[in-house]
């Protein structure tokens, strides 16, 4: 199977009805300098979700009751752009999990992520998951959990 090239994936991820996708990483070292690497590669912002945490007291006092839909809100106001790459979402899976059983949180975050429609498109990189990687679309088919190495080198 050919490499993904991300740049074109990317352009045609904007004009999609479903308007996320997943990037899954095995480093979670590396993530963030992945992400910055890729948001230039395709001309688009870069949200650190993490790093908007840590500047913002209004956001990180509201952690213990900060759902999905409030990061996918988060998401779309921070940024006017047509297109963003997010990264930095672990803390917030982990905060998460500890509400509910862990394959059915994260899959229920998936079903969210896949039912994205409105703007900003953007690609979430996060750390590898067997939950995500082997989530299977209910209403998009063409939703998007890729890995890292089933793309082509976009640095």
């Amino acid at each position: 199977m050919p490499l993904l090239d991300l740049k074109q994936f990317s352009s045609e991820l904007a004009v999609r009805r479903n308007k996320a996708a997943m990037l899954l990483t095995t480093d979670l070292r590396e993530q963030h300098a992945c992400a910055a690497q890729l948001a230039t590669a395709i001309g688009a912002p870069h949200l650190d979700v993490l790093d908007a945490f840590q500047a913002d007291a209004s956001l990180s006092d509201r952690l213990a009751a900060f759902s999905p839909d409030d990061f996918l809100a988060l998401v779309a106001a921070r940024t006017a752009q047509p297109l963003v790459v997010v990264s930095g979402v672990e803390f917030l899976l982990a905060a998460w999990l500890c509400q509910g059983e862990t394959k059915q949180v994260k899959r229920d975050f998936c079903f969210k992520l896949e039912h994205w429609e409105n703007k900003p498109a953007f690609i979430l990189v996060a750390q590898h998951d067997p939950v995500f990687i082997g989530y299977k679309p209910h209403r998009h088919s063409g939703f998007s959990v890729m890995e890292l190495s089933e793309v082509k080198s976009f640095t």
